[in-house]
């Protein structure tokens, strides 16, 4: 089909801020909730309770303080395109550190750091005496080559040391992310298996967590058909805004269409991740249904993939979504 546009959403017409929010969100949950790590009480409520960010304002700055847009890119510029891979590495690097702070690892092990037992069991090594003295940096990188910027003061993005290691050098991907079993097991002194690979259930419990932060509690449990764990949470796609004014991208749409234009779109979000904000923004009617391919595609085709041992990522970068945008029988 020569006259077919297929359009990527992030970057184009959406803005990823929201989902770099939500990540942001999931690593600072997990690090001061009582159901999670716990590791700063005077983070809490007056009543011992974790309170949600209200407000896209508070989002912003909640998450960019716990999840820097720098991390965010070193993350990306190593082919870990997904913003659920980008809040999960985060979420291994962080636990990873602060149990290489644990004197004796052995009460906790086999790792589990998704079952609830577990992290009762974590909780109790008293980890939040992990911040340094005198220290703004919530964690330890000493074992890590991060050098003094320009100031001396302001230190060298974690994760650019962090892949700098050996046990991460020179793997992007699908594959750096399974590196973070290896790292464990070298830096902890135990051989750590499935606990921190991009199929385990600790990335399923990540993703939860996320997607409670990106869709709030309604959308949350019209989604899931359960209530999230953590209630309150307002759900950082209300706050989405277009990466350019409406008017523009109407402008656009609307010559492309009037030029016999067939509009698709190929994204990494879920279809209705991608069809919420559309239909928020009065863009929903310009694409095409048949030539629109969301990452509820990319799923089908991995879990099929799997059954055979295959363990192909098909998000992007990889190109499955756009050929199936093309064509929806693509195989």
């Amino acid at each position: 089909m020569n006259n077919l546009v297929v359009f990527d959403l992030d970057g184009v017409i959406t803005s990823e801020d929201a989902y770099w929010d939500a990540a942001g969100l999931t690593l600072h949950e997990l690090c001061y909730s009582p159901r999670y790590w716990n590791l700063d009480k005077s983070t809490l409520g007056a009543d011992g309770q974790y309170q949600p960010v209200m407000t896209a304002e508070e989002s912003r700055s909640t998450s960019r303080a716990t999840f820097p847009e720098g991390e965010i890119l070193a993350l990306k510029a190593r082919a870990i395109n997904s913003n659920w891979d980008t809040c999960y590495v985060m979420a291994c690097f962080h636990l990873i550190d602060l149990l290489s702070g644990v004197p004796d690892l052995t009460d906790l092990l086999p790792l589990q750091p998704w079952d609830f037992e577990w992290l009762a069991s974590f909780r109790k090594q008293g980890i939040q005496k992990k911040r340094l003295p005198g220290s703004k940096q919530l964690f330890n990188w000493s074992h890590l080559d991060v050098e003094s910027g320009d100031h001396g003061t302001d230190p060298v993005n974690p994760v650019t040391a962090l892949f700098n290691l050996p046990v991460f050098k020179g793997y992007v991907g699908l594959e750096l992310i399974n590196r973070f079993d290896l790292y464990a097991s070298e830096l902890l002194g135990y051989a750590i298996e499935g606990v921190f690979s991009r199929y385990s259930p600790y990335w399923t419990f990540c993703q939860d967590i996320f997607q409670e932060w990106y869709l709030g509690d309604e959308l949350y449990s019209q989604t899931y058909g359960h209530l999230p764990e953590q209630r309150g949470k307002p759900g950082c796609i209300h706050f989405e805004q277009p990466l350019l004014s409406l008017d523009k991208v109407r402008f656009t749409l609307e010559k492309l269409r009037r030029q016999e234009y067939v509009l698709g779109f190929a994204t990494g979000r879920t279809y209705q991740e991608a069809i919420y904000p559309l239909a928020m923004y009065g863009l929903r009617h310009y694409f095409d249904e048949e030539h629109s391919a969301t990452y509820d595609y990319v799923e089908r085709a991995e879990a099929v993939l799997r059954n055979y041992g295959d363990a192909t990522l098909l998000g992007k970068p990889h190109p499955f979504q756009f050929l199936v945008a093309v064509d929806h029988d693509y195989q």
